[in-house]
């Protein structure tokens, strides 16, 4: 009896904790090959061009060998391509936020390239991110997931002809933790972030680069409350902040108008602080007695969560992207 207890957990924890847990799927239109390092810079002629393609590589970062899962999209190298880094949840993987998500799809889709990493974790699942006050594994071993991302964008630019003005990082729970530590302590590289039942947990407000910010929310999250405080599962608490205090400090940040736009669309509200630095903006959408899941994701549906399931995350995250490129200017101070 106490196994099965043990194992009823472990399927709650990865039913409510990380979006897309119980789904695994590579597009059929990918092909590709899987490769062990990532040096040199990738070649595809003409013919290759007309299909996606799939790559498996990896980077040591330190004395730890970093994966990460990369979709090149059919016509690519033709202009530099915008590049979406997707960061998974806490006990996720690269595959079960692709599949959550659609991320790969879309990006097909619209012709950019789309970049998985693999957070630390047990036999390359169940990974977390290293997000400051969280999450997992990846904390209690006090991993440099910013390093990792550094190393991983400055090869993603040797390998790819890549749009250095359009580099984003999309994150689902402690991905979307990560995504704040990372616009912070990266800004000089990234143009915006989105982040779905996502908080901020780090304490280094250092200065930088604005970074326009898209997060989306569940009223009725439990892992992440929309009030903060205390949340997570029965044997993994975290203390999260009150999305109002994330989108105060970004607002602050960016230099926004305090002057909200608020539109109310079906079960959603949707706020916009507009005309911040550079032209960046900050945009939430609440979700009313929405729970922890990806918006309009696989999973919000498996697991019955029919407000989630009303709005398209990854529409408006890739819209919301390709709407605000890096704008450098000498005004914005850079790290």
């Amino acid at each position: 009896m106490a196994l099965i207890r043990r194992f009823a957990v472990f399927v709650l924890a990865l039913a409510v904790f990380c979006p897309g847990s119980f789904g695994r799927s590579a597009p059929s239109t990918v092909t590709g090959s899987e490769d062990s390092s990532s040096t040199g810079t990738l070649q595809i002629d003409e013919k290759d061009s007309s299909k996606a393609h799939r790559y498996v590589k990896s980077i040591k970062v330190g004395k730890i060998r970093r994966s990460y899962v990369v979709n090149v999209p059919a016509g690519y190298g033709a202009k530099p391509a915008p590049v979406v880094l997707v960061l998974h949840g806490a006990l996720g993987s690269t595959f079960t936020v692709s599949w959550d998500t659609r991320m790969t799809e879309k990006a097909n889709k619209q012709g950019f390239i789309v970049v998985y990493p693999r957070g630390i974790g047990i036999a390359k699942t169940l990974g977390t991110w290293n997000a400051g006050d969280c999450c997992g594994l990846a904390k209690l071993k006090n991993i440099d997931d910013i390093a990792f991302l550094k190393s991983l964008l400055k090869q993603i630019r040797s390998d790819y002809n890549v749009d250095a003005d359009r580099i984003y990082i999309a994150g689902a729970s402690n991905g979307g933790m990560m995504a704040y530590r990372a616009a912070i302590e990266l800004s000089d590289q990234i143009a915006a972030i989105a982040t779905a039942s996502g908080t901020m947990m780090t304490s280094a407000k250092i200065p930088g680069d604005p970074v326009s910010v898209l997060a989306f929310h569940g009223t009725k999250d439990r892992v992440v409350p929309y009030d903060g405080g205390t949340g997570g599962l029965p044997f993994w608490k975290i203390e999260g902040t009150k999305v109002a205090d994330n989108v105060k400090y970004w607002v602050e940040r960016d230099g926004c108008s305090n002057k909200v736009v608020r539109e109310v669309v079906g079960n959603y509200i949707k706020e916009t602080y507009c005309h911040g630095s550079n032209g960046t903006e900050v945009c939430v959408y609440t979700v009313k007695n929405g729970k922890h899941n990806w918006p309009g994701g696989r999973a919000s549906i498996l697991r019955n969560d029919p407000e989630m399931s009303k709005v398209d995350a990854t529409d408006i995250i890739c819209k919301f992207f390709l709407a605000h490129p890096k704008v450098r200017s000498g005004a914005a101070s850079s790290k």
